[in-house]
């Protein structure tokens, strides 16, 4: 894949809410906590942190949009498609371009995402590590039925077939740590449920 030099690169976002009230009322202060809750400002956030790197990183490799000669780059804006992923900040919907290299041969990947050049997202996953990790913490560190009354508090929690797939991709990743740590351990992962130890 073919990145362009780029300096530091900063982004700043502006957001505003709207709030109507009645100033002869007297609100609790939990209602504007509320409110503010139910904005889901974290998810936005983020959202808009990763669309604007997303249109600097375009912008480096295409040049400003619409700009005269433009057509004559060898990097061209192409396509703009939805990317949702997961995580601790909530359910997101990003919109990232794509770029097309007109110089790419045949045997080579003429589209490509510039955002995925600063951004892991984790390959295809939808739900990213963040999260994932966390209820893999749940399901291996409590009985089912606690960690199915913690697994609530999540906005969004994985399907248990994820979660399982996430909990043996990590126990790969722990089993091959551990190993490669300490000499001579017997059990390679060990798992509480709230009642018992288990040797896996």
């Amino acid at each position: 894949m073919v990145s362009v030099k780029l300096s530091p690169i900063e982004t700043t976002l502006t957001i505003q809410l709207s709030l109507s009230i009645d100033p002869s009322e007297q609100y609790p202060l939990a209602t504007f906590a509320e409110f503010l809750t139910n904005q889901h400002l974290e998810s936005t956030l983020l959202e808009g942190v990763i669309e604007s790197l997303d249109d600097t990183l375009v912008e480096a490799y295409c040049g400003k949009k619409h700009a005269n000669g433009n057509g004559d780059n060898r990097f061209q804006r192409s396509t703009t498609k939805t990317r949702t992923a997961v995580t601790t900040a909530g359910e997101h919907e990003f919109s990232l371009g794509y770029v097309k290299d007109t110089t790419a041969r045949d045997d080579e990947c003429a589209h490509f995402r510039p955002i995925e050049q600063l951004v892991d997202f984790d390959g295809k996953k939808r739900y990213q590590p963040d999260i994932a990790a966390r209820t893999v913490n749940l399901a291996t560190d409590l009985s089912y039925r606690d960690a199915a009354a913690h697994a609530q508090d999540l906005e969004k929690t994985p399907s248990k077939d994820t979660i399982r797939a996430r909990v043996t991709e990590y126990g790969r990743k722990l089993t091959e740590f551990v190993s490669s740590r300490i000499d001579g351990t017997e059990a390679d992962t060990v798992i509480p449920d709230g009642t018992n130890c288990y040797s896996r």
